[in-house]
Formats: C-alpha cells, structure tokens, sequence
C-alpha cells in the first residue's frame, strides 16, 4: 500500500507531496502526475510496468504491485475569520501572556532540532486531549491572548512552530482545533494555520486561501 506518511494535493493540476519522513515537499513532474492519475482511475497498465510507474512507487505514492494509490486530502477550510474579541484583558492577564510566550519560543526552537515526523506524532498525541464546546466569542478572545503574546516576540517565516504553539495553547484549554499545512506555487511556498470547523485562529482566510492545504492533524 502507499506509505501512511505521505501525503498529496492537487494545485491547480500539479501535484505535490509532502514527505513527512524526510522532512520534504516534492512536485510531480508532468509525465507523473498523468501516470499517477491513471494509476488512480484505471490502474497500473497490463505487461511490463513502465517506468513512471516504478518511480511513483519508489516515491511512496502506490504500493510495489502498483496498486493502492494514496488518497488525496481532501479538508475544507473556513470561509471567515474569528469575530474580534469584546474586550482585550492580555493586559490583566500576564501569566496567559507569559505562558503563551514560552510556548512560541520553545516551538521555534523545537521545530528546528525535531524531525517533522515527531512533530506530527507529538500534535496527534495532543489532539487526543478531551475537549469541550467553546463559543466563537470566547474562542476569539483565547486566540486573542495567543496573537498579542506573539506580536511582543515577533519572527520571519515562524507559521509552524507558532501554529503548533497556538494548537497547543488553545487545546491545553480544551478548544477543539486542528492545525493545517498548505502550499503553493509560482513560486513554492508552503504555510501552517490553526482553524476549528467554523473560522481561521490566529490568521486570516485571505492570507491562508492562497493554500491549498494538504495535511490536517
């Protein structure tokens, strides 16, 4: 079968994989992505396999045999943002404030001495927690907290390790959320962001859907 840590998305007729054991995104030249979608709707041709499709099996996108493709991601994105917060007491609350502040520098550092592959275990470990209903309001004003406290420590290119730090502030509260990763291209740029089923936390919808999101834990 297709390796269980690999995942793929279709942007706009290409396809790109995330290889979460190595730690890398790769795009499929053309002539793979036509024998990739063959491989999906009719399956590997009878006789001498061909060569795209050894390739595609070397890459972990179908089994030995050519058989069992990966499934595509399919994961829907929220059209809005969260609602502003009635009042902002990050002011009155320095603990939240502080705490929310270790947790982002810890996964700055943590995202760059820790493979992606245990990232991910740690974040499914983590959604494992119970979590309870939560109105938008007071979910606005949690993920409030969160985006003031990473406004007094300010970093380029962060999105991961600042979403996994949301994740893990909100979710230590029991806020049900999920953390996506998606890219682009033209030029290639992948990008990470916190969302429960109704809104975007900690971002906005116009930034994350210039992504077409391609894993969601």
């Amino acid at each position: 079968m297709a390796r269980a840590d690999l995942y793929w998305c279709d942007v706009a007729g290409r396809i790109v994989v995330i290889d979460v054991a190595r730690d890398i995104y790769l795009q499929l030249p053309q002539h793979l992505v036509e024998a990739f979608h063959a491989l999906r709707h009719s399956g590997a041709p009878a006789g001498d396999p061909a060569n795209q499709f050894e390739t595609l099996a070397r890459i972990g996108l179908c089994d030995a045999d050519f058989g069992c493709p990966a499934e595509q991601s399919h994961i829907a994105v929220p059209a809005r943002d969260a609602p502003p917060p009635a009042t902002s007491d990050a002011h009155r609350r320095p603990l939240v404030t502080a705490a929310a502040i270790v947790r982002i520098i810890t996964m700055r550092f943590a995202v760059r001495l820790i493979p992606l592959r245990l990232l991910i275990k740690w974040v499914r470990r983590l959604q494992s927690r119970p979590s309870a209903p939560m109105t938008p309001g007071r979910a606005a004003a949690r993920t409030a907290l969160f985006v003031q406290a990473r406004q007094l420590v300010p970093a380029r290119d962060s999105c991961l390790p600042d979403s996994i730090a949301l994740l893990h502030f909100l979710r230590s509260r029991k806020m049900a959320c999920r953390l996506v990763l998606g890219v682009r291209l033209d030029p290639f740029e992948a990008h990470c962001w916190v969302q429960d089923p109704d809104m975007i936390l900690g971002d906005t919808h116009e930034r994350v859907a210039c992504f077409t999101p391609i894993l969601q834990l």
